[in-house]
């Protein structure tokens, strides 16, 4: 049997995921009109952090959810974000910034809450390339993907300093692919700035 390279690379074309992943990301959080930099109570904070969370969600094509599960799963998000001290639960930290517009306000937990989500998004995809298209190969299959990826990719990959050779590819895929697709990443950042 053989690889399809080219459809496996496709998968991680980074116009690619631009487009079918994070765009919708970036739109959701562009069309969300934030009323205020600062709430005036928590019940405000509250309320603007689960209206965003839902409207996300929605725009973004990944369901809906209710007020309750809005807020639960937002206010998990920003505990995430904002722990920088063991002793203090990150949402306290982001309803102080939210109540006096430090550190960039509610603009800044807007923001958190949407790269989160984002980056849950392009994780959740990565895991389907890996588990439905690499994962399944026999070792066998493996190699000649290894081999296929590192002819075409490997002088590339080291003009740029990046060292991976075909046997630490082939014997771990996901990293090398997670890899390639960062050092494609950073590539497509340059050739924008030109």
């Amino acid at each position: 049997m053989s690889v399809d390279v080219d459809r496996i690379l496709r998968l991680l074309d980074q116009s690619r995921i631009n487009r079918d992943v994070l765009m919708a990301h970036d739109e959701a959080r562009e069309t969300f009109r934030l009323p205020t930099m600062r709430a005036r109570d928590s019940r405000e904070f509250k309320w603007i952090v689960t209206t965003y969370y839902q409207h996300h969600v929605r725009h973004a094509g990944q369901g809906t959810a209710s007020e309750e599960e809005a807020f639960g799963e937002a206010k998990r998000l920003l505990d995430t974000v904002y722990t920088k001290d063991p002793f203090q639960e990150g949402y306290n930290v982001a309803l102080r910034m939210g109540l006096d517009g430090s550190q960039g306000g509610l603009r800044d937990v807007i923001n958190q809450i949407a790269d989160t989500l984002k980056a849950r998004h392009l994780q959740k995809y990565m895991d389907h390339v890996y588990f439905d298209h690499i994962n399944p190969l026999s070792k066998t299959e493996n190699m000649e993907l290894s081999r296929a990826f590192y002819h075409r990719f490997g002088p590339v990959l080291r003009e740029f300093g990046f060292e991976v050779d075909e046997m630490t590819f082939a014997w771990n895929t996901r990293a090398a692919l997670e890899y390639h697709r960062q050092v494609l990443e950073h590539l497509f950042g340059i050739a924008k700035k030109i």
